[in-house]
């Protein structure tokens, strides 16, 4: 059994880290032009090309359905809705009045009103007639149109959009945000490592983490992807590649200094461990707090912001958290999340 996992990450982390610097083009050096001659890049250029021809007229078909029954649905949208609104007050007052002959009343008047005709015109220029139950009923049918129309949509668009995608991630893999003396520093770094425990240690809250002796391009001043750790030759992210990527908030992390945070008070695991994955991510059987699946890795932020609205940032859809708070009292007493 290996004990020391974190020995064969660093390991391949020297040897692809480094393949990737050599192998970036700063901005500072070079233009994307330079980075368009590359022959991946012109494949991957023409493939997106044709997918984009392929998809445009069955995309505008497509788009101009979605755009025909948005239309509809908002015609009848605007009536129902104003509709909705008052029979929902008078079911609440049925359900809160106290008096029988009151709630026998309100509840003939619900029932009149919803025999009530309501005239929808539509964008062809028709118009129609439905009592409440017709009403919502069309209303539920054209919402559900749209919702199959957007999908349809989003079926013609999904080739073109993932080529556009390998092709963006292509030239921000190969271009830099750092000048070339910056670049040789982060190299002359890497060839001068020795295998060793990355530990962040916050004695005022009693947490030793020690996830960065994989996670070692956490907080690497330049954006790495899955795709830019994978080994030479193969065509998927393995468990290094996954393991080897920059922070995707680094604007949290300068509010969020790890020295100051460490990394489990968000992220949770057991951030001591280093015999195994499992141990390190607390998924075993001893370990209550387990680390946060990455489509849920935004739950941590509870720990300390419970009692704000609104949370966090970019790739996750949030608002940037932008004012600074210390550590709750059970994390200073080194207690575990809540």
């Amino acid at each position: 059994m290996i004990q020391r996992p974190w020995k064969a990450f660093q390991e391949q982390w020297k040897d692809r880290y480094s393949a990737f610097l050599n192998q970036s083009k700063s901005k500072s050096a070079t233009s994307e032009k330079d980075v368009e001659q590359n022959p991946d890049y012109a494949a991957l250029k023409q493939a997106y090309d044709k997918t984009y021809q392929d998809s445009k007229a069955p995309g505008e078909e497509a788009r101009k359905a979605v755009d025909e029954v948005t239309a509809r649905l908002l015609a009848v949208q605007s009536v129902f809705t104003d509709r909705r609104a008052y029979v929902n007050a008078l079911s609440y007052e049925i359900e809160t009045s106290t008096s029988p002959s009151s709630k026998a009343s309100k509840q003939k008047e619900l029932a009149d009103y919803k025999k009530e005709k309501a005239t929808v015109e539509f964008p062809d220029g028709s118009k129609k007639q439905f009592d409440f139950p017709q009403l919502e009923e069309t209303y539920n049918e054209i919402r559900d149109e749209r919702t199959k129309k957007s999908l349809e949509l989003g079926d013609v668009l999904k080739p073109v959009t993932a080529a556009k995608t390998k092709l963006d991630e292509y030239i921000s893999d190969h271009m830099v945000d750092l000048t070339p003396q910056q670049i040789d520093g982060l190299k002359r770094k890497i060839a001068d490592w020795d295998p060793k425990i990355v530990q962040i240690n916050v004695a005022d809250a009693n947490i030793v983490d020690r996830c960065e002796s994989c996670h070692l391009n956490t907080r690497e001043p330049l954006k790495i992807t899955p795709a830019s750790m994978t080994a030479k030759g193969e065509k998927k992210p393995d468990e290094y590649a996954d393991a080897f990527v920059s922070h995707p908030e680094p604007e949290l992390l300068k509010i969020h200094d790890p020295e100051k945070f460490g990394c489990s008070p968000c992220h949770q695991g057991n951030g001591r461990a280093t015999t195994s994955v499992e141990k390190a991510h607390g998924n075993y059987e001893h370990w209550l707090w387990p680390l946060f699946p990455k489509e849920n890795a935004q739950a941590g932020c509870q720990n300390c912001h419970a009692s704000d609205m609104v949370l966090a940032s970019g790739d996750v859809q949030w608002q940037t958290i932008n004012t600074e708070r210390p550590l709750p009292p059970a994390r200073l007493h080194g207690l575990p999340p809540l």
